[in-house]
């Protein structure tokens, strides 16, 4: 995960409730690939719920996590399981929900 650097990052809350459901995060990666990413798995952690109601500014990023004034913060891998769990498909996730 070394070579992979986040180059740039950037809220979309155009579709967001006011419980901070439906906010999107942006992010550009160095080698040019990106990923939009919905913060609602997030949304019920108290960092997280700040960030989603717009009290924390825009994110800003090192390279290797994205930060917000309140401290909150995610990783790339973070951030690539985030997407995993979104992109599975639901029978995936019904079949995991049986199996536990």
């Amino acid at each position: 995960m070394s070579e992979l650097r986040i180059k740039k990052v950037w809220v979309d809350d155009a579709f967001c409730d006011s419980q901070g459901r439906g906010m999107m995060l942006d992010v550009v990666f160095a080698n040019g690939s990106g990923i939009h990413l919905l913060l609602d798995s997030k949304a019920d952690e108290p960092l997280f719920c700040d960030v989603a109601l717009n009290k924390c500014g825009a994110p800003i990023t090192d390279g290797e996590r994205i930060y917000w004034q309140n401290g909150a913060t995610l990783t790339i891998c973070e951030m690539l399981e985030m997407v995993q769990v979104q992109t599975k498909p639901k029978s995936d996730l019904r079949q995991e929900d049986s199996l536990s």
